[in-house]
């Protein structure tokens, strides 16, 4: 059986007397003691009018005002748009779509606008913004967007496996 501490004990381990190893639990309960001689409430009270806080809504900067955002959607409203209702018609076009978000350089400066999978979905959802749900060219954003997401996944997942294996990868065990 361990012998318990009496109040002084208490409140030298507290107080930092000694090298001995004192759980915090009692380390509250001695200072609380001290300070107003009650015993520390056991449970926090919940209020019953507590809400969860929401973040402010997401704001976009002005799309108007953004030169690379203009550019961009004047690209994409230059594409040709699917020449049927096919499904293979539609995937060339979110390919196209696709491609000129890769390789979509900013009017400013000649450089890749877009080199981070963050900035070209912020561009996807800024332009989807803009573009009729009912057309098109949201389809093949919203194809793009999705894709964006899939490969953003795929390269957490592979860094996390790589983390968890000391940094050699799945593919690399074979070699």
């Amino acid at each position: 059986m361990i012998p318990s501490l009496n109040l002084s004990a208490l409140s030298l381990a507290a107080a930092g007397g000694g090298d001995d190893i004192v759980p915090l639990q009692q380390r509250l309960l001695a200072a609380t003691q001290d300070a107003g001689g009650a015993a520390p409430p056991t449970e926090t009270p919940e209020a019953d009018d507590a809400k969860p806080v929401e973040p402010p809504p997401h704001k976009w900067p002005d799309f108007n005002a953004d030169p690379v955002a203009v550019a961009f959607l004047a690209a994409l409203r230059q594409l040709q748009p699917p020449a049927s209702d096919s499904q293979q018609d539609k995937q060339r076009y979110a390919d196209a779509v696709g491609k000129l978000l890769a390789d979509f350089k900013d009017p400013a400066t000649g450089e890749l606008a877009f080199t981070t999978l963050k900035q070209k979905n912020d561009m996807i959802q800024r332009t989807l913004e803009q573009v009729d749900a009912a057309s098109p060219l949201h389809t093949a954003l919203m194809t793009s967007l999705v894709g964006n997401i899939g490969v953003g996944g795929m390269m957490q997942q592979w860094m996390q496996e790589a983390i968890l294996s000391g940094g050699v990868p799945k593919e690399m065990e074979d070699w």
